[in-house]
C-alpha cells in the first residue's frame, strides 16, 4: 500500500531565492527529488516533491531549523514506515511576506 501524500505549508519573511535554494537541499537530503513547482509572482511558490518515508521527520526539522514556520494543515504526521525506503509525495506551499510590489512577467504575444 502506498502512503498517503503529505502536506506542508511555511510562512516567512526571508529571501525567496534562499529559502527556494533551502528547500530544494531539504528534499534532496531526504533522498528525494523535485517534481514540478508553481510560482505565483513572488507571493507564493508550491512545490510538488517526493522524499524517502524515513526521512519525513528529518525534511521538516531542517525546514523549521532554519526559521521556516512549517506547519501541517491536514494533521497528518507520517509515521516511521515499514519500508523506510519507500517513496512519499508531498507538496509545501511557501508564503513569503515583503512589501515588494508583484513581479510583472512578459508574456510575448502569440501569432496567429
Amino acid at each position: 500500500m502506498r502512503p498517503r501524500p503529505i502536506s506542508f505549508q511555511a510562512i516567512t519573511r526571508q529571501d525567496r531565492h534562499q529559502v527556494m535554494e533551502l528547500v530544494q537541499k531539504a528534499i534532496s537530503a531526504a533522498h528525494g527529488w523535485v517534481e514540478d513547482s508553481q510560482f505565483y509572482s513572488n507571493k507564493m511558490t508550491t512545490i510538488r516533491f517526493v522524499i524517502s518515508a524515513g526521512k519525513c521527520s528529518e525534511f521538516r526539522q531542517t525546514l523549521t531549523e532554519s526559521g521556516l514556520m512549517v506547519e501541517m494543515p491536514n494533521g497528518f504526521e507520517p509515521a516511521d514506515s515499514d519500508d523506510p525506503d519507500a517513496e512519499l509525495a508531498g507538496t509545501i506551499q511557501l508564503t513569503f511576506i515583503h512589501d515588494q510590489p508583484d513581479l510583472r512577467q512578459t508574456i510575448p504575444a502569440v501569432p496567429g
